[in-house]
């Protein structure tokens, strides 16, 4: 990461950037990386420029890279989505059953997938969910990080082809 960039995320005290760092994006270096801000505090590189669409009212960017990985960010207001805010988060969100819930929830979403659990994590202060699938049918993986800052849900995940090497499967996502 570049150190200016770096010093002025930590100078605002913001989020810093979720940086998705794969094989491919080593390769070209991340000054080629496309940023897309998912809000005003949150924003996140791909190795070029998504597609932006609406899908039930919340915004998704989404990419399909040369090599066939697939990338996507989204962002879930609870406050919008459910009337619940930071507050009456803050006593579940790392509580084991919320993050299995979040997990039953997209793989009922996602039910040409297997999953395994959700694993609550911590980075800076912010709670994270991580969970990864397997395709069912063609076997591709697919990798899910999350994060939660006040009610706001981050979720950033890539979908590896089926038997392809990249260090997707050793660390997809980079917080920096």
């Amino acid at each position: 990461m570049n150190k200016t960039y770096h010093n002025k995320l930590d100078e605002k005290n913001l989020l810093p950037a979720i940086i998705c760092i794969v094989a491919i994006g080593i390769r070209q270096g991340p000054n080629r990386w496309v940023t897309k801000n998912l809000d005003a505090k949150f924003s996140i590189k791909f190795p070029s420029e998504p597609e932006k669409s609406i899908r039930k009212g919340i915004e998704v960017y989404t990419l399909r890279a040369k090599d066939s990985v697939s990338y996507s960010a989204i962002t879930i207001d609870f406050k919008l989505v459910a009337n619940v805010d930071s507050a009456d988060l803050a006593p579940m969100k790392d509580q084991q059953e919320f993050a299995d819930q979040l997990g039953a929830d997209l793989a009922s979403a996602k039910k040409n997938y297997t999953f395994g659990s959700v694993t609550i994590g911590k980075w800076k202060t912010y709670t994270t969910y991580n969970m990864s699938g397997t395709e069912n049918t063609n076997k591709n993986m697919l990798l899910i990080h999350m994060i939660l800052v006040g009610s706001k849900l981050y979720s950033l995940s890539c979908r590896v082809p089926a038997n392809m090497v990249t260090k997707a499967s050793e660390g997809f996502f980079w917080l920096g």
